[in-house]
C-alpha cells in the first residue's frame, strides 16, 4: 500500500484508495485528483491545496488547522465529499466548489470561505472554541458564496459572517446567531425558525418577507431603510400614505 505522499507525487488520478495516519503537515498539494478515496486520522495542518480535486471522498478524524484551499473541487454533478469529525480551525477555502458537501461533528473555529460554491451544503460545525468552561467566540466566515439550500445544524454560530452570499432557501433553524452579519446577502425563503438573531445585522440583505414570528428572538436587529417595506409586509401590515 502506497503512502499518501507517494500517491500525490505520482501525478496521476487516485481512485478508491484508503490513507490512514499520513502526516502531510505544511505540505503543498497541487493539481492532483482523488476519487472515492478515504482519509482517516491524517494530518494536513498548515498544508496548502491548489487546484486539487476530491470527488466523492471522505475525510474522517483528520486535521486541517490553518490549511488553505484555493481553486479546489470537492464535488461533481450530484456527488459531494464528506468531512466527519475533522478539525478545520482557521482553515481557509477560496474559489472552491463544495456543492453537496457534508460536514459532521467538525471543529471550525474561524473557518472561512470566500467566493465558493456550496449549494446544498450540510454543515454541523462547532464555530466557537471551548477552553474548559469558557467559550471563545470565533464564528464561521462566508463571503460572496453561493449557498442555496444549505442546511446548518442548530448550534452556536454567534459572530459568524454571511456577507454578499446567496442563501435562498437555506436553513439556519435553531441556530444561535447573536451578532452575526448577513449584510448584502439574498435571504429569500431562508428558514430562521427558532433562531436567535439578537444584535444581528441584516442591512442591505434582500428578501420579500421574513418570518419574524418564528424566530426565538431578534432584539436590536440592524436593518436599513430599503428593507422597511418588506419587514412591514412580513408582519402582515399595510402601509398607507
Amino acid at each position: 500500500m502506497r503512502t499518501l505522499e507517494q500517491a500525490i507525487n505520482a501525478a496521476t488520478p487516485v481512485e478508491g484508495e484508503r490513507f490512514d495516519g499520513d502526516d502531510l503537515q505544511e505540505f503543498h498539494i497541487g493539481e492532483v485528483e482523488f476519487r472515492a478515496c478515504r482519509f482517516i486520522n491524517c494530518n494536513f495542518d498548515y498544508a496548502s491545496f491548489r487546484a486539487a480535486r476530491f470527488i466523492g471522498c471522505s475525510f474522517d478524524h483528520s486535521s486541517f488547522k490553518e490549511a488553505t484551499f484555493k481553486d479546489c473541487v470537492f464535488a461533481e454533478s450530484e456527488t459531494g465529499s464528506e468531512w466527519r469529525y475533522c478539525d478545520l480551525s482557521k482553515a481557509e477555502f477560496e474559489k472552491s466548489n463544495l456543492s453537496l458537501n457534508k460536514f459532521v461533528g467538525c471543529e471550525g473555529y474561524m473557518l472561512s470561505f470566500t467566493d465558493c460554491a456550496a449549494p446544498g451544503l450540510k454543515a454541523d460545525i462547532e464555530a466557537q472554541r471551548k477552553v474548559r468552561s469558557q467559550v471563545i467566540p470565533g464564528g464561521l466566515r462566508f463571503i460572496r458564496c453561493k449557498m442555496q439550500y444549505a442546511e446548518f445544524a442548530p448550534g452556536d454560530l454567534q459572530d459568524s459572517i454571511f456577507e454578499s452570499c446567496d442563501l435562498r432557501d437555506a436553513s439556519l433553524a435553531g441556530a444561535k446567531l447573536n451578532h452575526a452579519s448577513f449584510r448584502g446577502s439574498s435571504l429569500a425563503n431562508i428558514d430562521f425558525a427558532g433562531a436567535v438573531l439578537d444584535h444581528a445585522n441584516l442591512s442591505h440583505a434582500s428578501f420579500d418577507e421574513l418570518d419574524f414570528q418564528s424566530m426565538a428572538s431578534f432584539r436590536a436587529l440592524t436593518v436599513t431603510r430599503d428593507q422597511h417595506e418588506a419587514i412591514v409586509t412580513s408582519f402582515g401590515l399595510l402601509t398607507v400614505g
